[in-house]
């Protein structure tokens, strides 16, 4: 049969030969393929993993760099958690299947923690999948589907529970300290006015009372070089020892090349060449200029003149720039400082020093002292000046340390006579306000890093004359710690600011804080923070000192809830604990029992009442709260098991709350950890009808 002219035309054997890629190979020299082939995909690949997506739950990752491998998500996820684990090349993402739920909230709680590590997303179907299943034939009909309850929508409460309820909305008590000066201390003419002329102490605040009750379990102190750091004053005292009267005190020069001045018997290492004369600088080598040119090279011991006297820098704000140390802490946002130059730094040490020698031979207050007299304030052996702030319980004396700033509760048994020689020596730590940081409760995470940092640190202060805060009478600065280039201002804002935990996280439970218990014993003053359980025979009660506390710690508490908190509902495990709203105030609470109404009840731990509070009124508890709680519940001993409704009258108008009560007796009973309380008047108001 004979071709056609376009049939040969078409046939072209050296293009089918190139077309065809089954005779390719990628091989080098040596024979080895450089291409791996593609596994041949099974038919049914598609319906085994829509039959995985739909039995496992599962996590995507893609693989955004190389460090993402099979391994490393082994490791990262734990081989416990994992059930299967696929990668698609052409998406480069890896598909995690878990046995159930509860391991994928745990991979997703690992992946929140190491958020920089990994990404991923929850995997969900991207269609509906038919699903085979069995028609159930039944003659009854359908339930209608009932209303969709929204979680925010408040529905009404559900009286029926196990633990009791307080009745009543009665307003949580709030205790107020009153101020250590006032503007009346301040009269022309007074000692206060005549001693601190600039009024800095008009506004200083007393935030370390829990130390007084040893919330905090941290050394009582640690030692540097020739300096302790006393934990329960937060300042530092330096070792001194009181020179022999036979010590040769022309000996100065000391084995590290610092002397002592010979002029103003301040630390220098400044000195003649030829005499080794120590002297500060050009001041006080003008004073001895010709005693110094009439001994120098001769061998001979300088004689000075009676008019040459010790002399002290000046005092005051270091200019903007200066290096500084820190003395004492007023507040979360107030420290005390003092220059790190060194005639300064030498000068402040000198004036501790002769207050601590001069004051071993002081007498003791015979009497009261009175608001703005300096005194000499004894504490672990040493003794500091400190101008007396207030009188007004002469068991509790408010003192603060002048050459610290830190402001210290004492008795008159500590008190001792300050000469004027004494009182008028200078004082060098001045008050400063950190910019950004607010003022928080001082609680032990951030009072732990403010005994830490100690005057062996240095710290670089900058600031504007235009920041000042004229209410206070404070420069408004940042510093920063010149040795490893850390903000303070930074530091401190990061640790008193709580961070809203996950819904996902685990709870704290109520032993996690700290407690302070009652003092027990006779005539025991206490106060009353709620009594709504009087019919169940109990009261809470706190002394008064830490229902000051209590107040404060509101302040914090408050703003975590109204601009930190974002969790819209919350319900909190029971016995696990929570931030909740009650009369419109966030407070502190426990959950102690859940219904299916959407109100848990709340336990208020910080003042005793339950009552039932909606999710949408529910935080989760921060992590940073660890305030110790303060509020002790007091059976009272002689109320029957069922009062009658007029005893229960007299004992709520008797003991209300907010006020306060004295105890003739409160017992505590260690096997049981509780306590117990006889009062006055309580058979003889039980005995009323």
């Amino acid at each position: 049969m004979e071709s056609t002219e376009d049939e040969w035309c078409a046939f072209n054997p050296m293009a089918k030969d190139y077309y065809d890629e089954g005779g390719n190979q990628y091989t080098n020299e040596s024979g080895q393929n450089l291409i791996d082939e593609a596994p041949v995909p099974p038919k049914d690949e598609q319906e085994q993993r829509a039959a995985k997506q739909a039995k496992y739950p599962y996590l995507v990752v893609p693989k955004s760099n190389p460090y993402v491998t099979e391994k490393m998500l082994i490791n990262f996820f734990g081989r416990a958690l994992i059930k299967e684990m696929e990668f698609r090349r052409m998406s480069r993402v890896y598909f995690i299947y878990f046995e159930n739920i509860g391991s994928l909230e745990a991979a997703r709680q690992r992946v929140e923690r190491y958020p920089n590590l990994i990404k991923c997303i929850t995997g969900r179907p991207q269609k509906e999948r038919d699903i085979n299943i069995e028609k159930v034939i039944s003659t009854e009909p359908m339930p209608k589907p009932g209303p969709a309850i929204s979680p925010t929508e408040r529905t009404a409460v559900n009286h029926n529970r196990e633990v009791p309820v307080s009745g009543g909305e009665q307003k949580h008590p709030e205790f107020l300290r009153p101020p250590l000066v006032t503007k009346a201390d301040y009269q022309k003419g007074s000692l206060l006015a005549t001693n601190d002329a600039t009024q800095r102490y008009l506004n200083v605040k007393y935030e370390f009372a829990l130390e007084r009750h040893d919330v905090y379990k941290l050394k009582d102190e640690t030692r540097i070089p020739q300096v302790v750091l006393h934990f329960r004053s937060g300042r530092t005292i330096p070792v001194t020892t009181v020179a022999a009267p036979e010590e040769d005190k022309t000996e100065t020069l000391l084995e590290d090349g610092v002397s002592k001045c010979v002029v103003c018997q301040n630390w220098t290492d400044t000195f003649c060449k030829l005499c080794k004369m120590p002297f500060c600088d050009a001041s006080c080598f003008a004073d001895v200029a010709e005693q110094h040119k009439q001994s120098c090279g001769k061998g001979e011991i300088l004689k000075l003149d009676e008019k040459v006297g010790r002399k002290f820098p000046k005092p005051g704000l270091p200019p903007s720039g200066s290096k500084v140390r820190i003395t004492a802490f007023e507040q979360t946002n107030v420290v005390y400082v003092r220059s790190a130059d060194i005639q300064v730094d030498v000068a402040y040490y000198t004036v501790l020093m002769e207050v601590m020698m001069l004051g071993q031979t002081a007498s003791k207050l015979q009497s009261g002292p009175v608001c703005g007299q300096i005194v000499l304030y004894k504490f672990e052996g040493h003794m500091s000046r400190a101008l007396v702030l207030n009188v007004d319980d002469p068991n509790d004396i408010y003192v603060v340390c002048m050459d610290f700033g830190s402001v210290e509760v004492t008795q008159l048994d500590d008190l001792y006579e300050c000469s004027s020689y004494l009182a008028g020596l200078p004082c060098y730590p001045v008050a400063v306000k950190l910019r950004g940081v607010p003022r928080r409760f001082v609680g032990p995470n951030i009072r732990e890093v403010m005994y830490e940092l100690d005057q062996s640190l240095v710290f670089d202060m900058k600031y504007s004359k235009r920041e000042y805060d004229f209410s206070k009478g404070l420069q408004i600065v940042v510093m920063t710690e010149i040795d490893i280039n850390r903000s303070l201002n930074r530091l401190f804002k990061t640790i008193i600011t709580p961070v809203e935990p996950s819904v996902s996280d685990l709870g704290f439970k109520e032993d996690c804080l700290p407690y302070i218990p009652l003092s027990f014993g006779k005539n025991i003053e206490v106060v009353v923070m709620d009594n709504t359980f009087l019919k169940c025979g109990f009261v809470y009660c706190t002394s008064r000192d830490l229902a000051y506390e209590v107040s404060k710690m509101q302040r914090d508490i408050q703003e975590y809830g109204e601009k930190i908190a974002k969790c819209a509902t919350f319900a909190p495990p029971i016995n696990e604990l929570c931030i909740a709203k009650y009369e419109g105030k966030w407070c502190r609470g426990l959950s102690i029992e859940l219904k299916g109404d959407g109100y848990p009840s709340i336990l208020f731990i910080d003042y005793g009442n339950i009552v039932p509070t909606h999710v949408t009124d529910i935080r989760p508890y921060p992590p940073q709260f660890i305030f110790p709680i303060m509020t002790t519940q007091l059976d009272l001993i002689g109320v029957p098991e069922e009062p009658t409704n007029a005893q229960i009258e007299w004992l709520e108008h008797y003991y209300p709350t907010g006020t306060g009560i004295t105890c003739s007796e409160i017992i505590y009973c260690k096997e049981n950890n509780t306590y117990s309380t006889r009062i006055e008047k309580l058979q003889e108001l039980l005995s009323l009808d």
